[in-house]
C-alpha cells in the first residue's frame, strides 16, 4: 500500500473515532483527542529528542546535543540520519567504540538512502583512521565510492590519501580526478593544492591556493600550507 494511502486511511480512522467519541459524550471525545495527542508525542519522541539535539548543536552546546541524541537512541526508534549525526558527535568526543557500534547498527539495517549510507561510512572510516587502522579506512571509502561518486567521498578520501603519505603521486591522480568531478568544493581544492605542495610543485600549488583563498576557507591548514608554499 502506498504511504500516502496508508496515511489517509489512518487519518480517516482517527476522525471516525473522535466523532464517535463526541456522539457518545463530549468528555469522551475530548479524552480521545487527548489520548491521540499523548500517543503521537510518545511515538515521535525520538524525533523530538533529535530536534532538540540539533538545536543545541547549532547553539554550540555539544554536551546538551549529545544528551538529547542519546535519549533519541535509547528509544530504539531513532531516525538513521539523526543517529549518524549522533555518531559524529561521539567521534568528536573521542568515544570511538560507541561510535563504531552505533554506525554498524545503522549500516546493518539494510536498505538505506545513499546519502545516509555514505555519511555512515565516512564516519566509520574516521573511526578507523583515529584508531590507526589507516589502510582499512581508505579501503572502506574506496569500496563506498565504487557504489557512489560524491563530493564528500572525494574530499575525505583525497585527504586521507595525502595524510597516509606513502604515495603522493597516486594521491595526486586521485585528487585531480576529484577536482575534475567538482572544482568548486573547498575541500577538494584544498586537497589538490596541498598534494602539489607535498610533491614540491610549488607553482602549481600556489595557483590552486589562489583559487582556494577566494573562497575564504575556514581551515587553518589552508593558510599554513599556502604560506609555506609562498
Amino acid at each position: 500500500m502506498p504511504p500516502i494511502v496508508r496515511l489517509l486511511l489512518s487519518f480517516a480512522v482517527i476522525v471516525i473515532i473522535i466523532v464517535a467519541g463526541f456522539q457518545i459524550h463530549w468528555l469522551l471525545g475530548v479524552g480521545v483527542i487527548a489520548a491521540i495527542l499523548i500517543y503521537s508525542v510518545w511515538s515521535n519522541r525520538a524525533i523530538i529528542y533529535a530536534q532538540r539535539g540539533n538545536i543545541a548543536y547549532m547553539k554550540g552546546d555539544e554536551e546538551k546535543a549529545l544528551e538529547h541524541l542519546e535519549q533519541a537512541y535509547r528509544t530504539k526508534r531513532g531516525n538513521p540520519q539523526h543517529m549518524v549525526g549522533y555518531a559524529y558527535l561521539l567521534i568528536k568526543k573521542g568515544r570511538l567504540e560507541e561510535a563504531e557500534k552505533l554506525l554498524n547498527e545503522i549500516l546493518s539495517q539494510g536498505s538505506l538512502p545513499d546519502q545516509i549510507r555514505m555519511q555512515a561510512h565516512v564516519n566509520l572510516a574516521t573511526v578507523y583512521w583515529l584508531r590507526g587502522e589507516r589502510e582499512q579506512c581508505i579501503k572502506l571509502l574506496e569500496e563506498e565510492q565504487a557504489k557512489l561518486k560524491h563530493t564528500k567521498l572525494y574530499g575525505n578520501l583525497g585527504y586521507y590519501k595525502i595524510l597516509l603519505g606513502t604515495d603522493y603521486e597516486a594521491a595526486l591522480e586521485y585528487n585531480k580526478e576529484a577536482y575534475e568531478y567538482n572544482d568548486n568544493d573547498i575541500t577538494i581544492i584544498d586537497n589538490l593544492a596541498q598534494n602539489y605542495y607535498f610533491l614540491g610543485r610549488y607553482e602549481e600549488a600556489a595557483e590552486v591556493y589562489e583559487k582556494l583563498m577566494e573562497k575564504s576557507p575556514k581551515s587553518a591548514d589552508s593558510y599554513y600550507f599556502y604560506a609555506r608554499t609562498l
